[in-house]
C-alpha cells in the first residue's frame, strides 16, 4: 500500500528525538537509503535541529522515482 506524501508526513511527525548532549552545535550528516517523499528525512532533521544541531545535511542513496 503506497501513502501518499501528506499521510507519510503525519506517519513520522514527532516520531523521533535527538539528545541535545549528542548533537548540540554540531553539524549532522544524516543518510537515507531510499527518498520517497522525504517525510522521514524531514522528520529526523526537525529532532536534530530541535536538539540543538548546528546544521544537518542529508545523503540519499537512491530516490524513488
Amino acid at each position: 500500500m503506497e501513502l501518499d506524501a501528506a499521510t507519510r508526513a503525519a506517519n513520522v511527525s514527532r516520531a523521533f528525538r535527538a539528545e541535545a548532549r549528542a548533537v548540540a552545535g554540531r553539524r549532522v550528516l544524516l543518510v537515507d537509503d531510499v527518498l520517497t517523499t522525504g517525510a522521514t528525512a524531514a522528520a529526523c532533521s526537525e529532532a536534530l535541529l530541535e536538539a540543538g544541531a548546528r546544521a544537518v545535511h542529508v545523503l540519499v542513496l537512491a530516490r524513488r522515482a
